[in-house]
């Protein structure tokens, strides 16, 4: 019963997010306050050098989604965990939320099949693996050390692989 309290827990603080995110970036949007053509157009940028395979993109992935992990690491170990955690997944929805607003925006209907392609393969590895991190904080559960980091790194990295070469795969299929 506690691992589904637990999960319910980590599913209210994303939506959370995500509504929040929609909200605001509708209304954003809509007031002109900002120009969604430009963010969009720095976002499909980012795609195309990752599909060009760029070493600095690479490595630019590389380093987010390692400084991501060790942001995850650190809440996860700080006394502040409580007040903290719910903070983190409400700014991992509002990032979903704003990207999944922006394509619709700029795209319409087809900017759904955008957004889900363009976090389907890698986001799965990423949230297991900082799902694994916030669950062990959140359970208090002694953990064996090499297993633990073990199985985070090959999440993250699978999930850096995805990126680079999967998505960046798709992402090319669906603008080509």
């Amino acid at each position: 019963m506690r691992r589904k309290n637990q999960g319910i827990y980590l599913l209210f603080w994303i939506s959370a997010g995500i509504v929040l995110a929609t909200i605001g970036a509708n209304r954003v949007f809509a007031s002109g306050l900002v120009d969604y053509r430009l963010l969009y157009q720095y976002l499909l940028e980012g795609w195309q050098s990752m599909a060009a395979r760029d070493w600095k993109c690479v490595l630019r992935v590389l380093s987010v989604r390692f400084f991501q992990t060790a942001v995850v690491e650190l809440i996860c170990r700080s006394r502040l965990h409580r007040i903290l955690l719910p903070l983190l997944l409400v700014w991992a929805g509002c990032s979903l939320g704003f990207a999944l607003v922006l394509m619709t925006w700029y795209q319409g209907v087809f900017g759904l099949v955008v957004f889900l392609v363009s976090n389907f393969p890698h986001q799965l590895f990423y949230g297991t693996a900082w799902g694994i991190l916030i669950f062990k904080c959140l359970s208090g559960y002694e953990v064996r050390r090499r297993m633990f980091w073990g199985a985070v790194a090959a999440f993250l990295l699978f999930g850096i692989l995805a990126e680079v070469h999967v998505n960046g795969r798709l992402i090319s299929f669906l603008f080509s």
